[in-house]
């Protein structure tokens, strides 16, 4: 599909990926943050209430002292919450605090979805079924693909 002036799509990919990432840190920078904890707060929003500290730590390939850390850190400027798991009393929930949501922290992906607009607006109905489908594979294969070379190292680990 491609020819030898268009870009491979993977390659597009991944320089679209190293944008993001770039908007992730100036994110992280306004709000005071560095990028590990920003991303552990839209993880944390995106589970609603329903993350606990392990799945964090395994989304952000951190280990379970450095994620202990990390969630003290939040604990203490009010931008995360622990509640008492539910049905597990050993586990906590993970939430985000008010600090989070009244510092409008979790809004600065505004400026994302602003530089992106019009393309986004531009997209026709069957175009951006095309376009969702697409990342949503690529996405759900890209975190398969992740899990596994995390196990493997960590297996590698465990026999040396």
């Amino acid at each position: 599909m491609a020819d030898s002036v268009t870009p491979h799509l993977d390659d597009l990919i991944r320089e679209l990926s190293a944008e993001i990432t770039q908007i992730h840190r100036w994110m992280a920078e306004e709000a005071g943050l560095n990028t590990t904890d920003l991303m552990a707060l839209f993880f944390i929003r995106n589970g609603e209430g329903q993350v606990t500290p392990k799945q964090l730590s395994e989304n952000l390939g951190l280990t379970s002292g450095a994620t202990a850390i990390l969630l003290n850190r939040l604990e203490e400027r009010g931008l995360v919450c622990r509640t008492p798991h539910p049905s597990d009393r050993r586990a906590v929930l993970l939430s985000l605090g008010e600090a989070a949501k009244s510092e409008g922290i979790m809004n600065l992906r505004q400026h994302l979805r602003a530089a992106n607009a019009e393309v986004f607006d531009s997209l026709s109905d069957e175009e951006s079924i095309i376009v969702r489908n697409f990342l949503a594979r690529t996405l759900e294969s890209t975190r398969h693909t992740l899990h596994a070379l995390r196990l493997k190292a960590q297996k590698e680990k465990a026999t040396s």
